[in-house]
């Protein structure tokens, strides 16, 4: 066998008997890697792509490296399709179109699996179907529950070491005092946010750090807003979040959890929904506190980013949510 490197992959080709080198000529390969976002078996997982002139299967392993060849050089555009041959798949389909010609650079693509079992918290172990066109749907004028940056395609969150986030009381000129009731009740309810979503979220930090440009969220009252609560986050061309303001019109709001919880989720990251029973839907009334549908889009969309980080993985949610 002889390896060749494509991007950042090494594939190795198979040499007949004799030594000599079968498969077309190295500079028409293609390939990369599938990572799957719920770290299950790609077995029965297929990788073809597509030019002008026909369809071109790879061949994948069961670490999700993938290589193939084209039988000349593509002169159209190429596109990947990532797909399961089982009778009940583990995993949306993802559609990645590429530019014309070989494609320079290995293609890492996250898969997103159809059903996700929800790990630790209140929900512990539940199992959730999935649908990513239901979690990317814009609602009204605003994202969906996942919500995309319009320049890389991948989710909008914070870096992993982000976490714990800090979060402070805004206390600049003409803020409303926030009284100490006031913090243990919004305390209680992002410590109850927490255990639902089985991980720690936020820390206390003071006005001053966060003011100074950590990262981080800030907490205020404005009472001259007419909706109960709104949330504004920031984040660069790559979707990482670094702060977030979120304001409540009464104090009384930092204490309620339909306000605050819906708040504090949109400072983590998330959009509005009308795709389950949501406390993020157009309708919270008898919503007090997350869904175990709520936890499960969650958790999977901080695997699917973390994943897309760490590994530099181009393709992942837009692909398959088409």
């Amino acid at each position: 066998m002889r390896m060749i490197a494509l991007g950042s992959v090494a594939v190795l080709l198979a040499a007949a008997p004799g030594g000599r080198t079968t498969g077309p000529a190295a500079s028409y390969l293609f390939g990369g890697r599938i990572i799957a976002a719920d770290s299950g078996s790609l077995d029965g997982v297929h990788v073809i792509a597509t030019d002008e002139r026909g369809t071109y299967e790879a061949l994948i392993d069961s670490s999700g490296t993938f290589v193939g060849a084209f039988p000349a050089q593509p002169s159209s555009r190429v596109t990947l399709r990532v797909f399961s041959d089982s009778a009940a798949p583990r995993y949306y389909p993802s559609v990645v179109t590429l530019g014309p010609g070989v494609p320079g650079e290995a293609a890492r693509i996250v898969l997103l699996p159809r059903r996700w079992r929800i790990r630790g918290g209140l929900f512990d172990g539940r199992e959730v179907p999935i649908d990513p066109t239901r979690a990317t749907t814009r609602f009204g004028d605003g994202p969906g529950y996942w919500r995309l940056s319009r320049h890389s395609g991948r989710g909008v969150s914070w870096l992993a070491d982000s976490f714990p986030i800090r979060v402070a009381f805004r206390h600049a000129v003409g803020d409303p005092s926030i009284s100490p009731n006031d913090s243990v009740r919004f305390w209680d309810l992002a410590t109850t946010l927490e255990r639902l979503l089985g991980r720690k979220l936020f820390r206390p930090a003071s006005f001053e750090e966060v003011d100074a440009g950590a990262d981080g969220i800030f907490v205020a009252v404005n009472r001259r807003m007419s909706a109960a609560g709104k949330t504004y986050i920031t984040y660069d061309a790559t979707g990482r979040i670094y702060e977030a303001l979120l304001t409540v019109s009464q104090n009384a709001y930092l204490g309620e959890s339909r306000v605050a919880m819906h708040e504090l989720l949109h400072a983590i990251g998330f959009g509005h929904t009308g795709g389950w029973s949501s406390i993020m839907g157009p309708n919270v009334a008898g919503v007090e506190l997350p869904t175990a549908e709520d936890v499960a889009y969650a958790q999977l969309f901080y695997a699917i980013t973390q994943i897309q980080r760490d590994r530099e993985a181009q393709f992942g949610i837009a692909e398959s949510a088409r």
